[in-house]
C-alpha cells in the first residue's frame, strides 16, 4: 500500500507539519478481496514512509542550533483520536529550505489488523518547544491479509482531522 498526503499548517506559531507522506506494504490481489462480513485478520507488517519537509522557517537542531529547531520525525498511527507511536525517522544532515524524500521504515513488523488504516508524520522540536499535528500530515493506507503480493499505490488524501 503507497499513498500520498499532503498538508502543512498555516499559522506561523504553530509547528509546521511535514508536507507529503508515503506509506508501503503489500497489495491485494483483486481475486482475494477481504469482503466487509469478513473479520479482520491480525497480520505483521514493515510502515515505510516518504515526506518532504520545508526547513526554511526551523532548521535542523545541531551543536549550534539548539532552540526552535526540528530534533526528529515521529510516525504515528492515526487511525483512533488519539495516535499511536510507531518510530521515529532522524532529520538528514544538512538539511536546508525545502527537503523531498525524508524517509524511515518501522525497524520491526508491527501487528495491525487488516483493513484500512490512516499513518501521520510530525515534526519534533527541541523541547519544551513541542510537536506538530500528525493529523495533518496523514496517509491511507489499507493493511492486507497476509496470501496478498506486490506493492502497489493506493489513492491517497489530505484531509486533516476534523
Amino acid at each position: 500500500m503507497l499513498g500520498h498526503a499532503r498538508a502543512q499548517s498555516a499559522s506561523p506559531s504553530v509547528l509546521p507539519a511535514p508536507k507529503q507522506s508515503t506509506v508501503q506494504a503489500p497489495a491485494q490481489p483483486a481475486s482475494e478481496v477481504q469482503t466487509p462480513e469478513g473479520p479482520p485478520q491480525a497480520v505483521r507488517r514493515t510502515v515505510t514512509v516518504a515526506f518532504d519537509y520545508d526547513f526554511s522557517t526551523y532548521p535542523p537542531c545541531s551543536a549550534k542550533t539548539n532552540k526552535k529547531c526540528i530534533q526528529q520525525f515521529n510516525v504515528y498511527e492515526v487511525s483512533a483520536p488519539k495516535p499511536i507511536f510507531l518510530f521515529t525517522i532522524p532529520v538528514p544532515a544538512n538539511a536546508k529550505g525545502m527537503v523531498s524524500g525524508i524517509s524511515g521504515s518501522s525497524p520491526n513488523k508491527r501487528v495491525f489488523f487488516t483493513g484500512p488504516h490512516r499513518f501521520g508524520v510530525s515534526a519534533k522540536m527541541a523541547s519544551p518547544d513541542g510537536e506538530s499535528n500528525p493529523y495533518q500530515c496523514m496517509v491511507f493506507a489499507q493493511v492486507l491479509p497476509d496470501d496478498a503480493a506486490t506493492p502497489t499505490q493506493a489513492p491517497g488524501s489530505s484531509s486533516p482531522q476534523k
